[in-house]
């Protein structure tokens, strides 16, 4: 049996959802999604029960699932644009492990906790900004990963703080990029350009 992308999307999502809770109510940061997955692959009904909760926590996030026609599944562009869902939803993910991770740490290991925890931000804010789809449809996932990270953030008022500058930091470099490639003397003169867009 082939695993579709949509279907990988909604374990990550009702994993992550569950992975959460599981936090919220053990109060034990270790919780990995691994875990959770683990726990999903059970013999018996805990583990019918645990698959089960999350398929439902999944189905109440299914918004973010496109409902695409299952002929299309196959075509190279459908593809491409399930793997940056895919990718998007991997690095929010990870910007709230980041994000627990940086709360769990013991004073001395702030600063880099914090280093990751910037990076994760960076990383998940780029992931976001290539997802296909419309302009709302990005919006709605970077206000899914502030709530996330304010969530589980004591000091609100700093991760709003990292948060806005993990923004600019990710559109600092992505003007650095655009303006590289005028400076690239390798590139076509602007005569040339046709075939290329900016």
């Amino acid at each position: 049996m082939q695993l579709s992308i949509r279907d990988a999307s909604r374990f990550v999502i009702g994993a992550g959802s569950m992975r959460e809770r599981a936090i919220a109510a053990s109060g034990n940061p270790a919780i990995s999604l691994e875990n959770v997955a683990q726990a999903a692959l059970r013999e018996g009904p805990d583990g019918q029960k645990i698959r089960q909760t999350i398929d439902t926590l999944a189905e109440q996030e299914s918004a973010w699932l496109r409902n695409t026609p299952p002929h299309t599944l196959s075509t190279d562009r459908v593809m491409q644009s399930r793997a940056a869902e895919v990718s998007a939803f991997t690095a929010i993910h990870r910007a709230v492990i980041s994000s627990v991770a940086f709360e769990a740490a013991a004073a001395s290991e702030k600063g880099e906790a914090e280093t990751g925890l910037r990076q994760s931000l960076t990383g998940a804010i780029e992931a976001i900004d290539h997802t296909p789809g419309s302009r709302a449809d990005r919006e709605g996932l970077l206000a899914n990963l502030r709530d996330q990270v304010l969530a589980v953030a004591s000091d609100g008022d700093f991760m709003k703080r990292v948060l806005r500058q993990s923004e600019q930091a990710y559109l600092a470099a992505d003007l650095d990029k655009t303006f590289a490639r005028y400076a690239n003397p390798s590139l076509p003169r602007s005569e040339d350009l046709d075939e290329y867009s900016l």
